[in-house]
């Protein structure tokens, strides 16, 4: 076997390498932490300005055909941002912040109410051999344990709060310049790296990153658009019924609502135990809700915004988002499923290339 043209020793040896950098990397701990400490500063700024600038491209690009100058454009979406920002931020951040407060004041009397039921409960005689007052009690501690820990944490977190505080001033500085340059000179990304590009590679490379800002372009607005209209919905038919902290359980469900498959359950969650706590018939109305919405998401938001632009089986879907929420919890199941995209659409595109290439050398050779 000539083993300088071996797939295993090549394979073999780049594995060995990157195994012995990280080994190098982990004994340098002040090299290591400073790269994780400097990716994860850039990480969540990087992330809302990618966001919003595959949210607010189309818009700019629809500026453009109107005849507006793309620089015009970009100014006129960054003040209507702003604009959108300054009026949650003065009118959301308040309501959130009452209706978690009363949220969690009302958890002494989802306990009390709850009781009241079960001691209803255990009047049946199939209900005798078990010890409800016992499993009571212990819900009533656990449940003050975990409300007295919440508020803890919040009064004794003063250095967490002036770091989260300084985080958000910084991502509320950068985001918008990062945003403004990608809007600005986003479409010189492709002609820069395929002029990197060898020669041979150019097309397929150009066409492989014309398909992965397709995909995320299509996913992002698409299925953001398909989550403002699902928090809209839920947000009029909570108010409709008197939900307690209905604009906090929208915007939780417009959230989750970017997961797959499991988004709709996690974003019904909290509103189901919130209904509990007034009467059973408002957790079922709570579940109904959400059942109609997702169903017109499923059925026509999705389908008609995003279409099949992922194009990945549901079960690796699951998988992925498994994957990502062990790694990241929500936020990892927030990006999982769209960064996988990414990766398989560069990967099948890289293993187009060296087909290609082979296909080529092997035709100049004969």
């Amino acid at each position: 076997m000539d083993w300088k043209k071996s797939k295993l020793m090549f394979w073999t040896i780049w594995l060995l390498a990157v195994s012995v950098l990280i080994f190098v990397l982990q004994q340098i701990d002040f090299i290591l932490n400073s790269l994780v400490g400097i990716l994860t500063a850039l990480f969540m700024p990087l992330l809302i300005a990618g966001f919003l600038y595959y949210l607010l491209n189309p818009v700019v690009k629809v500026l453009e055909k109107m005849r507006v100058k793309r620089i015009v454009g970009i100014a006129i979406v960054m003040i209507l941002l702003m604009g959108v920002l300054v009026i949650t931020v003065l009118m959301g951040i308040p309501m959130l912040i009452e209706q978690t407060t009363n949220l969690v004041s009302g958890i002494p009397d989802f306990v009390r109410e709850l009781e009241t039921y079960s001691l209803r409960l255990a009047e049946e005689p199939w209900m005798q051999q078990i010890d409800i007052q016992a499993a009571l009690n212990n819900l009533e501690v656990w449940l003050r344990e975990i409300t007295s820990q919440f508020l803890t944490g919040i009064v004794s977190s003063v250095g967490g709060a002036i770091a989260m505080f300084t985080e958000i001033a910084f991502i509320s500085i950068t985001v918008p310049v990062i945003l403004f340059y990608m809007l600005y000179d986003g479409k010189k990304f492709l002609p820069f790296v395929v002029d990197l590009t060898p020669a041979k590679f150019k097309e397929n490379v150009s066409e492989m990153i014309v398909q992965t800002d397709a995909t995320i372009s299509s996913y992002v607005s698409g299925k953001g658009m398909a989550s403002l209209l699902v928090g809209i919905l839920l947000f009029i038919l909570y108010s409709i019924v008197r939900m307690p902290s209905a604009f906090l359980l929208s915007v939780f469900a417009a959230i989750t609502n970017f997961i797959p498959y499991v988004g709709p359950f996690i974003g019904a969650g909290p509103a189901v135990i919130v209904g509990l706590i007034e009467s059973p018939g408002r957790a079922v109305l709570a579940a109904v809700f959400v059942l109609i919405v997702q169903q017109l998401d499923s059925n026509f938001f999705t389908p008609f915004l995003v279409g099949k632009s992922l194009s990945i089986h549901p079960l690796t879907v699951i998988l992925v988002l498994l994957a990502s929420a062990n790694i990241a919890g929500l936020v990892g199941m927030l990006i999982g499923v769209p960064l996988f995209a990414i990766i398989k659409t560069i990967v099948t595109y890289s293993i187009k290339m060296v087909k290609q290439h082979k296909l080529t050398k092997v035709s100049l050779e004969k």
